[in-house]
């Protein structure tokens, strides 16, 4: 009989051993005390926040867990002043909110917060913001910054150490520089969402982003150029805002961002044609091409898609889905291999090539000559010049073309000549008619299969090369390839 009263005892002791150490817990202090206490004398309280206890775990939006501050949040409580430097030894810290306030002076440097998973700052007057602010946040996996006049910053490299990333914010938060080339895959594996739309960044996107499993870039209001052809590779972007800058090139191939719901890129200077990939793309809900100098038929997207397409592009007709002459498709095609050029895309209006367009010559409504003398083309040379069949004369001298000629321009009925002289072209010259004048000199790889590791010295091969003619007293080459011309010829037709 007495073993019972001997199990109760023990356990009466137990609960009175866990009650008084509770007890002994509850009354201390928080070793966070004095912190909270200089974060209340640097910050201006309301009166409607209550910070009034001597133990800041008891305080207003203030929690703790095992007497140790663990989370802070003040959002939109008009709370004014400034943030102390002895933040970061909140070493419990998990969350930290103040957005939405008045708060000024600079943001302190929280680094090694190594609990602390989310930091709110916007929307406040916030001056500066530390460059080792990230250092040893590993447990960081949001973090807002926007709307602060900030002074001029970079993201600093500290921002590598917070690999658990899944949201970086920081729109018109004054950020310069070159985009940076931070947020790659492999260093973080989850972040899905970048905003740091309307800053200063200039340059390209970076190559870094292809892979990458973002959902959501913004980018926009800035002076970044370049074309967009890594966004092909970000096949889990659900929202893309591109607008505002100085983007250029064709649009990309949409075909792998089966999730892509908005995609704005009004305001940029985007050439070509717009593809299918994007017009067929199922997902889309939204999608903002104003302000561009597309080419091209103007496309027609499903009826359920909200399509903005009003002001400057340069479509063929104004009418959805009506394709465009084809004339007017093997010249954009052709354009296709060298880029699609943005003064071809300023000059190439409406649905007539034969009416005043750059380069491109005409009888009869069909193209009898294509003159692109230096016109900064980059690129290949288009086997479609091959579907204009009364073209005479081909001249894309003086440009920075290269690859080689194609075998399909030799079978141009009426071509009388051809100049690709000062290029970079390799490879042997196809056999042309006898009657067909052309000029290649200024291109050392011609009659090469391979382009030089050297200026004038191919792998292999003995210095200068020849083009696979034998030499006659006046200049010329005969061959099977026609009249191959080594000696520069007077421009002619140049626009």
């Amino acid at each position: 009989m007495k073993k019972p009263y001997f199990l109760g005892c023990l356990l009466f002791g137990f609960v009175s051993v866990i009650c008084f150490f509770t007890l002994q817990v509850s009354s201390q202090s928080s070793p966070d005390s004095s912190v909270m206490e200089k974060l209340k004398t640097s910050l201006k309280i309301p009166s409607s926040l209550d910070w009034s206890d001597p133990d800041p775990c008891k305080w207003a939006q203030v929690a703790c867990e095992y007497n140790r501050v663990t989370r802070i949040q003040i959002p939109s409580r008009n709370v004014g002043g400034t943030l102390p430097p002895d933040l970061k030894n909140l070493s419990q810290l998990i969350v930290f909110e103040v957005m939405n306030n008045q708060i000024s002076g600079q943001i302190p440097s929280l680094a090694g917060l190594s609990q602390l998973e989310e930091a709110l700052f916007h929307s406040n007057n916030f001056s500066s913001f530390p460059s080792d602010f990230f250092t040893g946040l590993t447990s960081m996996n949001t973090v807002f910054l926007d709307y602060n006049p900030f002074e001029p910053w970079e993201i600093p490299e500290s921002v590598k150490e917070a690999t658990s990333l899944k949201t970086f914010s920081a729109n018109k938060a004054n950020i310069k520089g070159r985009f940076p080339g931070l947020f790659d895959l492999a260093t973080f594996p989850v972040l899905t969402d970048l905003h740091l739309a309307m800053n200063n960044l200039e340059g390209e996107l970076p190559a870094e982003f292809a892979g990458s499993i973002i959902q959501t870039l913004w980018v926009n209001g800035q002076r970044l150029n370049g074309t967009i052809e890594v966004i092909q590779n970000m096949s889990s972007l659900t929202e893309v805002w591109l607008h505002g800058n100085q983007f250029t090139g064709p649009l990309p191939d949409f075909s792998m961002l089966t999730q892509l719901a908005k995609l704005s890129l009004r305001d940029n200077h985007f050439t070509g044609v717009v593809p299918l990939s994007l017009v067929n793309l199922k997902s889309l809900y939204i999608v903002n091409l104003t302000n561009n100098e597309l080419q091209g038929p103007t496309p027609k997207f499903a009826d359920n898609v909200i399509v903005d397409m009003i002001g400057s592009n340069r479509f063929c007709l104004d009418d959805p889905g009506v394709a465009c002459d084809e004339r007017v498709n093997i010249l954009l095609s052709i354009m296709e291999a060298v880029g699609y050029p943005e003064k071809f895309a300023d000059n190439w209006q409406g649905n007539d090539p034969c009416n005043n367009w750059l380069g491109i010559g005409c009888t009869q409504g069909n193209i009898v000559s294509v003159l692109f003398v230096k016109k900064g083309l980059t690129g290949t040379i288009s086997s479609n010049f091959a579907k204009l069949p009364s073209l005479t004369t081909l001249d894309l001298s003086g440009n920075n073309l290269t690859g080689t000629i194609p075998t399909e321009l030799a079978t141009l009925p009426k071509l009388t000549r051809l100049d690709v002289s000062n290029n970079r072209l390799h490879g042997k010259i196809p056999s042309f008619r006898q009657s067909v004048v052309i000029i290649t000199d200024g291109n050392p790889d011609i009659g090469k299969d391979r382009v030089s590791t050297q200026e004038g010295k191919s792998p292999g091969g003995s210095p200068g090369g020849g083009n696979g003619g034998s030499s006659s007293g006046n200049g010329q080459k005969k061959s099977n390839t026609g009249t191959v011309v080594d000696s520069v010829i007077g421009e002619v037709g140049v626009a």
